[in-house]
């Protein structure tokens, strides 16, 4: 149990924060970061989402402007491990390309390492190339016209 000068512990900081995103609740997601914060999600360049962000309102961009292209089918939690100010979330997820459709499939760890109740760390860790080729896949638009393909993308 935590008093009011007792910051929240690093389970209890990442379950807010699994608890708050499974609830769409982006404005207490981003409060849950710090002012500066380590983040990274790896993955192709020409993929809108992906990359590093160092403030915390870089960390509020990516959680506004992710679902207006990604939509969410399924994002399971398997497991959670702390240990100390380092956790580790474990997991699968599934969701669609808007603009195209096309489906992302893949297993996921979640890296996250919390100072004094706040992230400040975040890696995301994902089948990239599903990622990257679910994003270069083209559909037609409403207009008919074919949009543009990830020049990136191998088969």
């Amino acid at each position: 149990m935590q008093t009011e000068s007792t910051p929240p512990s690093t389970r209890e900081t990442v379950e807010r924060f699994l608890d708050r995103l499974a609830w769409g609740d982006i404005d207490g997601v981003v409060t849950l970061f710090a002012e500066r914060v380590d983040w990274d999600v790896p993955g192709a360049v020409e993929v809108p989402w992906l990359g590093t962000r160092t403030t915390r309102s870089e960390v509020a961009d990516y959680f506004t402007a992710h679902p207006t292209h990604v939509a969410k089918e399924e994002f399971v939690v398997e497991r959670t491990l702390v240990d100390g100010a380092e956790a580790a979330v474990s997991g699968r997820f599934r969701s669609r390309v808007i603009r195209s459709g096309a489906a992302m499939e893949s297993w996921f760890v979640l890296q996250l390492t919390v100072t004094a109740g706040e992230i400040t760390r975040y890696r995301f860790y994902e089948d990239s190339l599903t990622v990257a080729r679910a994003w270069a896949t083209t559909a037609k638009g409403a207009a008919g016209q074919t949009q543009e393909t990830h020049k990136g993308a191998t088969d």
